[in-house]
């Protein structure tokens, strides 16, 4: 009998579940496409521009993948037709039965006057990177400067208190103190401002939430300005409603869409953000109402309650993976159920917010669970032995 084929767009958390779960079934072959070779692990990346001095974030497609049945081709991809059931490549068109979009997010800046020039961003481990040896630079210049132009070139500023916000706030605060040490700069020198528009940080979460992160975040000397919206931002100043900030460093955590790619996807409805709206099958609806079957949109390319979460990519791709084998079995599908999620968010080192419903706890604790779950999620696409390798190997 021959084959099926199963094309996934996108190497992600919801890409590399679906064809973990899909390389299994004999009937088909799988096919990963992405432009990038490896899988990153986005919620790391804040480690990357702290103390840590091991930060697992990024794992080569090639290792997940190896003795599997997953073909890994690596080409940005330039369109999808859903009913033609064909993904286009920089260089081929590959047909296929099935077809997984999980093209994720990308940074939005709202047409805000040079922000998308000058702003750094913290999406990929290759930002992570540069915003980490730009705040070195930084420090290395200004340790003989004079007063003025060392407060202005220490002076660095994150927009967007939000999960992502928070969390490098603090790792920023921690890895400037260590900077300011290691250069022999006072410490007062440097100022870390988060602004967020809401009226509180985490503005998702509980005031009791918001309250606890905001303590521990003064703690660790950041200043926490709300209410506050970003109009332009120039390299040298930050303007803002009411006031502008002398800063040379400005990282920007405050706007996500979906990838570009979706708008490559002709007849589709497109919601907020530019997620996908999606049937009870994770297929995608049409603007004539039918929706496109054996197309599916998984993580955060889709219109779903908890879309934009690392484990509701995890939680589509095994749900897409169990759709496509009983359509292969001539079973019935069963219907898409949003499930239940819990937050934890760090804000510095070895310490974090852990949130399921009604349910909170805080400090050294909650980041001992993150650690666990980072690393259980890694055994659960990799062997015992290629784990340990990434945490111990030197």
């Amino acid at each position: 009998m021959d084959k099926k084929k199963a094309v996934i767009v996108g190497g992600g958390f919801g890409g590399v579940k679906a064809a973990l779960e899909l390389q299994k079934n004999k009937k088909l072959d799988v096919i990963l496409v992405s432009d990038n070779p490896n899988f990153e692990y986005y919620p790391g990346l804040h480690k990357l521009v702290g103390v840590s001095e091991h930060a697992v974030v990024s794992i080569p497609l090639a290792t997940i993948f190896k003795n599997k049945n997953v073909t890994v081709i690596l080409e940005k991809v330039m369109g999808i037709d859903g009913d033609k059931k064909t993904v286009t490549t920089s260089s081929q068109t590959i047909s296929a039965e099935f077809i997984v979009v999980a093209v994720g997010s990308q940074t939005e800046y709202f047409g805000i006057s040079g922000l998308k020039e000058m702003a750094f961003g913290l999406k990929s481990v290759a930002q992570a990177m540069e915003l980490r040896a730009h705040v070195e630079e930084m420090f290395q210049k200004h340790a003989k400067a004079d007063k003025a132009e060392a407060v202005m070139g220490l002076h660095m500023v994150v927009v967007g208190a939000g999960p992502n916000g928070t969390d490098l706030a603090g790792e920023l605060a921690s890895f400037g103190r260590m900077l300011a040490k290691k250069y022999a700069i006072p410490e007062t020198m440097m100022t870390i401002d988060l602004v967020e528009g809401a009226p509180r940080v985490l503005p998702m979460m509980s005031e009791n939430v918001s309250m606890r992160v905001m303590k521990r975040l003064q703690r660790l000397g950041v200043d926490v300005l709300c209410n506050r919206d970003l109009r332009k931002e120039e390299g040298w100043t930050v303007e803002f409603a009411d006031m502008k900030i002398g800063a040379k460093t400005l990282v920007w955590t405050a706007g996500i869409t979906t990838n570009e790619l979706v708008k490559n996807i002709p007849g589709l409805i497109l919601g907020k953000k530019n997620r996908i709206a999606v049937d009870d099958y994770l297929q995608p609806k049409k603007t004539d109402g039918s929706s496109i079957q054996n197309v599916f949109i998984v993580g955060d390319a889709a219109d779903t309650k908890f879309s934009g979460l690392a484990q509701t990519a995890i939680t589509d791709g095994s749900f897409v993976a169990n759709a496509v084998q009983s359509r292969l079995a001539n079973k019935e599908l069963k219907k898409y159920v949003p499930q239940p999620i819990a937050y934890n968010i760090g804000v510095g080192p070895r310490w974090s917010v852990f949130v399921m419903g009604t349910f909170e706890f805080f400090g050294i604790l909650a980041y001992a669970m993150r650690s666990l779950i980072d690393t259980r999620f890694f055994l659960s696409i990799l062997p015992v032995g290629e784990v340990w390798k990434l945490y111990f190997k030197k």
